[in-house]
């Protein structure tokens, strides 16, 4: 469309005539407000008139983010359970076969950077604590399930567990006469201080019979410095050790298999004793132990009980081992 101008001077109407320069400048400035128009309807647009699509993924976000919250709730009521299991196992499974409690349980899950990957989302802290949830779950499943193996060839072996595990008197009940010394601390009757007392000491005519209390391998037999005199040593696996002193007579030789109440020895009164008696020690993985809790094979509940007021009575300077 042609304009025109008028001129005053000459009194006529004059076409105006506009540039290719001039024409392309009016484009660029049209096209920058049409474009900064645009944009502010688009911010506008996304800032207050959100769109369904936008709304129902921001809806499914936090329904998600509610989920995993609940995820975690449950993860912690699982790990909890799994410390209990842990509990149970330690102080019931393994006192029961008298095995060290388990003492891999506590795991890393990684290093820090292990979820940096995850801050490139929404709700990075709880998918965060998601993941390490999971890992932390895994592993301590991973080590319950390992132990619970050990656990489980206890059981199938317990039928050797059982006889490695002293459960007779070393000496019949018909052959004891008294106690001397019971296991705990006592006065030593030399010494003149408190020192514990490792074994039991049961007082019988010299000669009587010394019983195997478990089936074992024989490590020592015979005369041994340290007070004991003559003494027999069986280990009965399983972590078990029992030891026999002031023998006055060993009949068994070292690396020879017993069975439990196979004779190995004779009560006498050799080593640092006053009269005869054996002196009868119980090891538990290297640790002694009362042996008036492994006499469960052989004693009724009556017998026990007497045996019981026996030791209430015993001579606490009878030996001086």
């Amino acid at each position: 469309m042609e304009r025109f101008r008028f001129d005053p001077k000459t009194l006529s109407y004059q076409k105006i005539e506009i540039s290719q320069k001039q024409k392309f400048l009016r484009f660029l400035a049209f096209m920058g407000l049409a474009l900064f128009i645009s944009a502010a309807l688009l911010f506008v647009k996304d800032q207050y008139l959100q769109s369904p699509r936008i709304v129902n993924l921001e809806a499914s976000q936090q329904k998600i983010a509610y989920e995993l919250g609940l995820m975690n709730r449950d993860m912690n009521q699982y790990e909890n359970q799994l410390g209990q299991i842990a509990f149970n196992d330690d102080n019931i499974y393994r006192v029961y076969f008298e095995v060290k409690p388990w003492t891999i349980r506590s795991v890393g899950v990684g290093g820090s950077r292990k979820y940096e990957w995850l801050q490139q989302y929404k709700y990075s802290d709880l998918l965060r604590q998601t993941y390490s949830n999971i890992d932390q779950i895994e592993r301590k499943l991973v080590m319950q399930s390992t132990s619970f193996d050990q656990v489980i060839d206890l059981a199938w072996a317990k039928e050797e567990w059982m006889a490695a595990r002293p459960a007779i008197q070393p000496i019949g009940k018909k052959d004891l006469v008294r106690f001397g010394s019971s296991f705990g601390m006592r006065m030593h009757p030399i010494l003149k201080v408190v020192r514990i007392h490792e074994g039991i000491d049961l007082t019988a005519a010299r000669g009587t019979n010394i019983y195997a209390t478990a089936d074992g391998t024989i490590l020592q037999a015979g005369y041994r410095a340290g007070g004991f005199g003559k003494k027999v040593l069986i280990d009965h696996g399983y972590g078990y050790q029992t030891l026999y002193g002031h023998c006055n007579e060993v009949l068994v030789k070292p690396g020879q298999q017993v069975k439990r109440g196979e004779v190995i020895a004779r009560v006498g009164s050799t080593g640092l004793s006053k009269a005869p008696h054996l002196h009868y020690e119980v090891h538990v993985n290297g640790k002694p132990v009362d042996p008036i809790n492994y006499y469960s094979n052989d004693l009724s509940a009556k017998e026990f009980e007497h045996m019981i007021d026996m030791l209430s009575h015993a001579d606490p300077s009878f030996d001086i081992n």
